[in-house]
């Protein structure tokens, strides 16, 4: 059967195809089976001008041989480090607040240890609500009774409550401001606003000590800021005490669990940029290139950052359809993880199990992909969202993973438990 396809259907990537394959048989000297192929694609082949160098073809099958040895070795070694995770996973959704900002899609959100919620979202709302504690084991939680804080004019990107005291909430706005506020005056909540940045403020993050947070924008820069006479449980102000240039977007950032440092993630970027705050100065401690061999060949880029919850591990979202997991302490690439679908457009999240042995990641088909990481394999793909899912969080003392999307949703997602033990808290 001829196929005669129209060359203008084709992609970049098809014709590039067909042109290695017409390149190989011409070296070759298939020559029927050239013909056959230029009839059936409808595509002719010319060597004078479609030739760029011999053997491109069987170039790259050999680089693709090698970067299969180079996965081999990678599936090994993460199978060294991590146990099986044995199905302890968040794998149902427990329960849906529809209607906690009316519809608007919903960007970022964060759940506590106190059962505190908070959510950001488009037309400038930032929300919290307080979820009853203790929670049942066969009840799910009524939708709560949320507080709008009205601060920016623009849609609230990115939010963090404070490591110890968690009346303190910070975000990041699309209308170029970062402001801290304080739950416990849902009246009058805004402590601080901050006007640094020129662009949209895509990142906000505490460090551990919650002496100093950063944040990130797409004007290219990390603002810094520190407490003024710091004292964990008052509520301090804070002062910009630094501002760091990239050459690209800020896309990722995120703090370690072990001291007062952070790491960066810049668009169009092979590397992700580390450094430690513990002195009071942001200070360069090392680059980590993210490419397996080392080179400095761009071809994705990091759009989420997050440490595991031992610290050792650093995994980064990318916005080509993977995730990639490094050795802290090394910058080794560890492993990959594959089955989600976002491409340059996406604004990929992810979040790891507390067990450390799962990891959750968005997908634009509006589900929640569960990796194992020990096998770097899809166990289970969590679906109920109507609109792309835009962030994820998971509390490990509510044992529940929370998300939200444009379907303007927070979802709460648990590990469903056996009959014993709902009647065990029953009991209780």
């Amino acid at each position: 059967t001829r196929l005669c396809m129209n060359m203008e259907q084709l992609s970049m990537e098809e014709r590039e195809v067909l042109r290695l394959i017409s390149q190989h048989l011409h070296e070759r000297g298939f020559r029927m089976s050239l013909e056959i192929l230029q009839k059936e694609s409808g595509r002719k082949f010319n060597p004078d001008t479609m030739i760029k160098k011999t053997g491109e073809l069987q170039a790259a099958l050999d680089e693709y041989s090698a970067a299969e040895k180079q996965k081999e070795s990678i599936a090994a070694s993460v199978e060294h480090l991590f146990e099986p995770g044995k199905g302890e996973h968040a794998n149902e959704l427990w329960c849906s607040f529809d209607d906690l900002t009316g519809g608007v899609n919903v960007l970022a959100v964060q759940l506590i240890e106190t059962g505190a919620l908070a959510f950001g979202a488009s037309k400038a709302v930032v929300g919290t609500a307080q979820l009853p504690l203790p929670l049942s084991a066969s009840t799910p939680p009524p939708t709560p009774i949320s507080t709008s804080h009205m601060v920016c004019k623009g849609a609230v990107l990115a939010l963090d409550f404070h490591p110890i005291n968690p009346n303190l909430l910070l975000c990041g706005s699309m209308d170029r401001i970062s402001f801290l506020l304080d739950l416990e005056k849902p009246e009058d909540s805004l402590i601080q606003k901050f006007e640094n940045h020129t662009k949209y403020v895509t990142r906000v993050q505490w460090t551990l000590s919650g002496k100093y947070f950063v944040t990130g924008s797409y004007d290219k820069t990390v603002c810094v800021y520190r407490a003024l006479h710091y004292v964990s449980s008052d509520k301090s102000l804070y002062e910009l005490a630094q501002k760091l240039d990239f050459k690209g977007t800020i896309e990722a950032l995120t703090c370690s669990k072990e001291t007062d440092s952070f790491v960066v993630g810049v668009r169009n970027d092979y590397r992700l940029h580390c450094f430690d705050i513990s002195s009071g100065s942001a200070v360069k401690t090392r680059e980590i290139n993210m490419n397996a061999s080392g080179d400095d060949y761009v071809s994705f880029t990091a759009m989420h950052i997050s440490f595991s919850p031992d610290g050792k591990y650093l995994l980064v979202s990318t916005d080509r359809d993977r995730l990639i997991m490094y050795i802290w302490e090394t910058g080794k690439q560890v492993a990959n993880f594959y089955g989600a679908t976002n491409d340059e457009y996406s604004q990929p999240r992810h979040c790891w199990d507390p067990s450390g042995k799962y990891i959750y990641g968005t997908s634009q088909d509006k589900s929640i992909c569960v990796w194992e990481i020990r096998s770097q394999s899809i166990v289970q793909r969590l679906e109920g969202h109507t609109g792309t899912v835009r962030d994820l969080h998971y509390c490990k003392d509510l044992g529940l993973l929370v998300s939200c999307g444009f379907d303007g949703a927070v979802k709460l997602w648990r590990t469903s438990p056996t009959e014993t033990q709902v009647q065990d808290k029953a009991d209780c």
